[in-house]
């Protein structure tokens, strides 16, 4: 997404229509988060974006609003309030002439969202002639695609129906999928798109890409050649990726190996690779059922869904999601809570690495 969002800032700058403008941040809902308040953080979010664009916004032709009052009010320690009768980026201020922390809750509740509604009207007129990208990112962290769904719905005609708003909703394991699939959401979302893994070819250029942009010096403890080991035994999956680099990266460290090359660090990896995946695959908590089960889960690419019982040639998807829970407490799979469509797993990258120490340390193969 930081990549797309870059390309539309640059397609933006060469004038093109519709004016597509990243707004800079992306956004995610938990189960311990409140969708009013991730709408008052996007309502933020589109002011900060017309306080930024401002000046590109009256350059390219559209009527960009004044901002002062706002861009106060959001980034200034203390505000001044007037007397009654005064007006505040639209919100109608009383009491007396004072100072106070900038805590203006009655104007964070509603007159925000419709100051910021009404800027994109007037600038983005006539309709479809510009946006602001909004990334709801992670949207697993919901657990289930039922309380995903749920949390779109309450969005339908709200943050989700401005007209100066598009939106990019982005999750694993099928729940944006299934959540996008209401009827309720009809006309607001798309059929949902699936993003393939990155080639190897690309994973190692975004490796050296980053290698580049972040290297201070010496030679990283992962290069090109270990990474490639590494993203082949995780499935092809990039964060999972770099995240078991930075943890190598941080056992170097532990271990006091800082000056070693190229050839070193790649011995160093694969003796940590083996003693790491030999801890997950000597677990004692995991039954032999378990076990085949995770055999199995990787041989048919690392997922599955528990209507699909007979296949792993279990009894019924009781029988089956219960040596998954097995599975799952250990934190070697991943379970998706739910409903029709949803109820499954996916291997977790602790483990391919089981696999990959039960299999005679052979990168998995589906």
């Amino acid at each position: 997404m930081t990549i797309a969002n870059y390309r539309m800032k640059r397609n933006s700058d060469k004038g093109r229509s519709p004016l597509l403008l990243p707004l800079g941040e992306g956004f995610q809902l938990t189960t311990k988060d409140d969708v009013s308040a991730l709408e008052f953080k996007i309502y933020r979010a589109v002011a900060e974006a017309f306080i930024r664009y401002r000046d590109e916004l009256r350059e390219w032709g559209y009527d960009a609003p004044k901002v002062r009052d706002v861009n106060k009010w959001m980034n200034s320690p203390t505000v001044k309030s007037v007397s009654a009768g005064a007006s505040f980026a639209g919100f109608a201020l009383t009491g007396a002439r004072s100072e106070s922390v900038n805590t203006s809750v009655g104007f964070a509740e509603t007159g925000l969202a419709k100051t910021v509604r009404n800027w994109m009207r007037t600038c983005f007129d006539p309709q479809g002639c510009g946006y602001f990208v909004c990334v709801l990112d992670n949207l697993e962290l919901l657990a289930s695609s039922a309380s995903a769904r749920q949390a779109l719905e309450e969005m339908r005609d709200t943050i989700l129906a401005e007209p100066g708003l598009r939106w990019v909703i982005c999750g694993a394991r099928g729940v944006v999928r299934t959540a996008a699939s209401s009827p309720r959401l009809h006309g607001r979302l798309c059929h949902p798109i699936e993003v393939e893994p990155l080639s190897m070819d690309d994973a190692i250029r975004a490796l050296e890409a980053r290698i580049g942009e972040y290297s201070t010096g010496g030679t990283p403890p992962v290069g090109p050649i270990g990474f490639r080991y590494l993203y082949e035994i995780l499935k092809c999956n990039l964060r999972n990726a770099l995240q078991k680099c930075e943890d190598f990266s941080f056992w170097l460290h532990d271990e006091g190996i800082f000056d070693a090359d190229d050839s070193e660090h790649i011995k160093q990896l694969e003796s940590w690779l083996t003693v790491r995946s030999a801890e997950y695959a000597h677990n004692p908590n995991i039954s032999m059922v378990g076990w085949r089960l995770l055999d199995e889960l990787v041989d048919n690419g690392g997922s599955c869904n528990f209507e699909d019982f007979e296949s792993f040639n279990f009894s019924d998807a009781r029988e089956m999601r219960q040596h998954a829970e097995e599975l799952k407490g250990q934190n070697l799979i991943e379970m998706n809570a739910g409903d029709a469509g949803m109820d499954g797993a996916v291997v977790a990258p602790n483990g391919w690495f089981a696999r990959f120490s039960r299999s005679g340390y052979k990168i998995p193969r589906s």
